[in-house]
């Protein structure tokens, strides 16, 4: 099946399984689709084999546009590309960021359930979300200590900033060992933590040394960590009063070509040893799993599934993204770092398609030309068509 997504160009549904198959039919790849198959534990087995062994965590949401009203799950949900709320169906994703490969791979996919069955339950999004994360703990803590959240746009913070709130976050370090990194909005309600001398007599120890005003921070509280013409990273560790707790932040300035502030932003992280140079890095690589996602609705089918059932349309996603795993790490990451070059689903898919016509070629031509199949002449035409062979 993995092969079959990473085989056929165009539309992947049960007709185009069957069309391209010599083993399945329409029926049968519904049957199969029906099963359950624990993905979360084959792609952990798969990174801990094919990556680096430095890892992070990814979570964030994918939309898939859907119409009708008799698939599970099926209900109005944020779109990023859209900018506002669509009929269809969403996901919640998580990715294993390889740190030193400086690449996503796929660990589950997890559909979210419409709002009627939400309140069935009795759980918001929020809570929701934060169990998908609880029940993959196993496998995400066996590969990280960190998890990296999204945080959206400016225009779109009272809209869908969900994972930078006291009940996600708590929920995911009191359930797991793992550590949130994410993001701040620029005017975050942020205090100084105080270090004077200690107060003497009676009443509780001053905490706090004042709000912090972003556009204008007390500098000499933190410590300069990295700058160049363009940046300045500062490191420290200070109160967020909605969190409430203390977290390290890395708070970046930009400068312009006048060597003046033009904007700034403030990663966060709720490990307060963790390096701000780390939490900056590990929060940028969070975007490799856009990449993930784009790589799957643009060549593995990851929005092309015609089911209407929560099983057959979590395997179909979970499929369609882990046959990228497969590829990555065959066609890929086997290579020496030097020779690698940029990765191209796009030449990944032509080869295995190339491969399907050239294995069905020889299955119907007599026994005895089977023997010329493994001709450089002919292992030539796998690359056939490739943007990079």
């Amino acid at each position: 099946m993995l092969k079959l997504f990473l085989s056929i160009s165009g539309r992947i549904n049960f007709l185009q399984l069957a069309r391209h198959s010599t083993t399945y039919v329409e029926s049968t790849a519904r049957l199969q689709f029906a099963q359950y198959v624990d993905f979360a534990t084959i792609n952990q087995e798969y990174i801990l084999q094919k990556g680096s062994g430095h890892y992070i965590i990814a979570f964030d949401l994918s939309y898939r546009p859907k119409s009708g009203r008799a698939t599970a799950g099926i209900g109005k949900y944020w779109s990023g590309a859209a900018q506002t709320t669509l009929w269809g169906l969403e996901a919640g994703l998580l990715s294993v960021i390889d740190v030193d490969n400086h690449t996503a791979f796929h660990l589950d996919a997890i559909q979210t359930p419409a709002k009627q069955e939400r309140e069935a339950k009795g759980i918001n999004l929020l809570e929701h979300y934060g169990q998908a994360i609880l029940w993959a703990a196993p496998q995400l803590t066996s590969l990280s200590a960190y998890l990296a959240v999204d945080a959206p746009e400016p225009m779109t913070w009272n809209v869908r900033f969900i994972f930078a709130k006291k009940e996600f976050i708590d929920r995911i370090l009191t359930g797991t060992p793992l550590q949130i990194i994410s993001r701040l909005r620029k005017d975050a309600n942020c205090y100084y933590l105080y270090q004077g001398p200690k107060k003497q007599g009676r009443g509780a120890p001053r905490k706090y040394a004042g709000k912090i005003n972003w556009q204008e921070p007390d500098l000499t509280s933190f410590n300069l960590q990295y700058a160049d013409a363009h940046l300045r990273l500062y490191d420290g560790v200070v109160y967020c009063k909605f969190l409430s707790r203390n977290i390290r932040i890395a708070f970046c300035q930009y400068l312009d070509e006048n060597h003046q502030v033009s904007a700034h932003k403030i990663y966060f992280s709720t490990d307060l040893q963790l390096p701000a140079l780390m939490i900056g890095k590990y929060y940028l690589l969070r975007f490799q799993q856009e990449f993930l996602i784009r790589d799957g609705k643009q060549f593995t089918g990851l929005q092309d599934c015609q089911a209407r059932s929560t099983a057959k349309l979590e395997y179909h996603r979970n499929t369609a993204l882990t046959a990228i795993n497969i590829a990555k790490a065959e066609q890929w990451l086997n290579r020496p770092k030097a020779e690698r070059g940029a990765f191209s689903m796009s030449s990944i898919k032509t080869f295995y398609h190339n491969h399907l016509l050239i294995d069905q070629l020889f299955n119907i031509l007599p026994e005895d030309t089977k023997m010329i199949k493994n001709h450089p002449l002919i292992r030539q035409l796998y690359h056939f068509g490739a943007i990079a062979a």
